[in-house]
């Protein structure tokens, strides 16, 4: 462990322990047997140990979820069903960090501590949201950001239960019922209007999950850079996998073009489209688009 993750570990710890207001930056450099003048070569302030602690925790715990490696074999309910199981392993094995969001942080009316506490929650419903159509395919998009809401408060419900409460219960038992019980929920929503429309979360569909601000070409070759990522994941030859690796080439092209061509633009998404496990990070694409005016 690097001085930086050292001190950062440190102030979960105490954060978690005496609350945020109630703990100094002396004491976290004492507990790292540091000076106070060593931990400023890290960090500018006490908020900004808080904001890096925060974005550091939460980026390893998609970067966690990204690289899970599953069974392809396995059901698309199953896999959703695993990927709670390690969301609930994760948070296990940093339950200082889970009190900390829990009970210790600092009032939200700072700024900067509440703009990042709602971009970690856009991105939790973003990950909710790729996890339901992974498992249940285009037959909930209409309603997707609703079931994607209902079942992040249900987890969470379990997880101040679980971790909080410290009621002893198993992991996989939880996640099972859970989305068996939103199996049924799905079953019986087809004929439901969705309360969520894209439109009324149009500022979730836009988001990235990067905790740092990026300009707009920024964003749209990183959302380009992992279809590339997920296409070479996927299931697909290599020479299909060459032809849809091009496409999306020809598309990062025609994007930054001064004004791209819009039928080429949708012509390539729709050809994108075509790989099932890519579609919702495809419509990601499309909606970030549209705010842009380029479809």
């Amino acid at each position: 462990m690097d001085k930086k993750e050292e001190i950062m570990q440190s102030a979960i710890h105490l954060f978690s322990k005496k609350g945020y207001a109630a703990t100094s930056v002396q004491e976290i450099a004492n507990d790292c047997r540091i000076s106070k003048g060593t931990l400023y070569n890290f960090f500018d302030s006490k908020e900004d140990l808080l904001i890096q602690v925060i974005r550091h925790n939460h980026r390893k715990m998609l970067e966690q979820a990204e690289n899970l490696n599953l069974d392809a074999s396995l059901p698309p309910k199953e896999k959703l069903i695993q990927k709670v199981v390690v969301q609930f392993d994760g948070i296990r094995e940093n339950k200082d960090y889970l009190s900390m969001l829990l009970t210790a942080l600092p009032p939200h009316d700072n700024p900067k501590i509440s703009l990042l506490m709602k971009r970690i929650r856009i991105t939790m419903m973003n990950w909710y949201k790729d996890c339901f159509m992974e498992a249940y395919g285009s037959q909930v998009e209409p309603y997707i950001w609703d079931l994607a809401l209902m079942f992040q408060g249900t987890l969470k419900e379990y997880t101040t239960l679980i971790f909080r409460d410290h009621k002893e219960l198993d992991f996989e038992d939880v996640a099972r019922f859970v989305v068996e019980r939103f199996d049924t929920i799905v079953q019986h929503t087809t004929e439901a209007e969705p309360v969520l429309t894209p439109l009324e979360m149009k500022e979730y569909e836009a988001f990235q999950a990067d905790l740092e601000p990026k300009s707009p070409e920024q964003q749209i070759n990183q959302l380009l850079e992992e279809l590339e990522k997920k296409i070479k994941k996927s299931a697909l030859y290599d020479e299909e996998k060459e032809e849809y690796a091009a496409a999306v080439q020809s598309l990062q092209a025609e994007i930054h073009e001064n004004k791209p061509r819009t039928f080429l633009v949708k012509s390539l998404l729709l050809f994108l489209a075509e790989i099932e496990e890519c579609q919702p990070l495809v419509h990601r694409i499309e909606v970030f688009l549209k705010t842009l005016q380029t479809v």
